[in-house]
């Protein structure tokens, strides 16, 4: 009777160890949780986010809801060994490695799931950023001398680059940091990969001349384009004009020719009073139009100007 009594007694207690067991979990200081209902991840199921929250925790058993726990800690992943091609067109064999952690735990289910995925997606991000050693000179990278070493600046061009690109994505990772752990020079560089850079080049560079060929031909068209529309409308303007010209003219010539010896009179006596207008002395000979109007002009017949009386003096006696 003994026996069965603490057999049962086991019994419940392994039971009530079992139902705690799948209505409770933990989250330590140092992880966070994200508890899913039915399989949903909701905004309202994260916990621990900041690292205050530890403890104990209850939710319904499973298939209802589950307890995902992630790691809040700083973990790190390395690239492999790569070539890359400097601004001097040097090649040096770079290693690069990540500091990141999970930021938010509901994007980071949403997206990655793990940190498995997360590494294997973030590596691709990095061989990509990995780029930016392409702007730095083969002796900013490797070079005896200190003071000439650029291998910071490199790491945080690597670094904006890559946080940049996943910025544009809610992936729940923040990459902390970047570094650059090596550094070495090719043993031998083949011919063909050298062929290959010079073709990429190649067709980079046919690429832009036909961008450049094709504005240019488009500038040129817009220019003639204009140009004609600017000789069109000046000869329309010009043949206005001359029209008007050619009606007023026909007016004046309608009436000089009725007579047209007052018509050279008047045009001799225009050009007099415009030569003799201003204090000037000619010396030419009678003979020369339109002078020859002074040739038969007796100057004691011309009018004698009146000279104003002097008001100081008195008159004549």
């Amino acid at each position: 009777m003994l026996k069965r009594i603490c057999l049962t007694l086991m019994g419940l207690a392994l039971l009530l160890v079992f139902i705690l067991y799948m209505i409770s979990f933990e989250v330590s200081f140092d992880r966070s949780a994200l508890v899913l209902t039915f399989g949903r991840a909701e905004k309202d199921g994260v916990i621990n986010l900041d690292g205050k929250q530890a403890g104990l925790y209850f939710k319904w058993p499973w298939p209802i809801q589950k307890a995902v726990l992630f790691d809040r800690r700083l973990m790190t992943f390395e690239d492999r060994l790569e070539q890359q091609e400097t601004r001097d067109k040097q090649v040096v064999i770079a290693k690069a490695f990540a500091v990141w952690r999970i930021s938010n735990p509901l994007d980071f289910y949403r997206s990655l799931k793990d940190s498995a995925n997360a590494e294997k997606f973030l590596i691709e991000r990095l061989r990509s950023a990995r780029s930016e050693l392409g702007n730095f000179a083969f002796e900013e990278l490797t070079n005896a001398d200190p003071g000439k070493l650029k291998i910071a600046k490199a790491e945080n061009a690597i670094l904006k680059h890559i946080r940049n690109d996943l910025s544009k994505q809610k992936l729940g990772v923040e990459i902390c940091s970047i570094g650059i752990s090596r550094i070495i020079l090719p043993e031998q560089i083949t011919s063909s990969v050298f062929a290959r850079m010079r073709q990429t080049r190649q067709r980079l560079a046919q690429s832009a001349r036909s961008e450049g060929d094709a504005i240019a031909r488009t500038i040129r068209s817009k220019a003639d384009s204009d140009r004609q529309r600017i000789l069109a409308f000046a000869d329309r303007e010009a043949q206005t004009i001359r029209a008007e010209g050619d009606a007023a003219a026909a007016k004046y010539y309608e009436v000089f020719a009725r007579n047209q010896d007052f018509a050279v009179l008047l045009r001799k006596l225009e050009t007099l009073e415009r030569t003799l207008s201003n204090n000037t002395t000619f010396l030419l000979d009678t003979g020369t139009v339109p002078f020859d109007l002074l040739k038969n002009l007796n100057p004691d017949k011309l009018p004698t100007p009146a000279i104003p009386a002097d008001k100081n003096k008195g008159p004549k006696k």
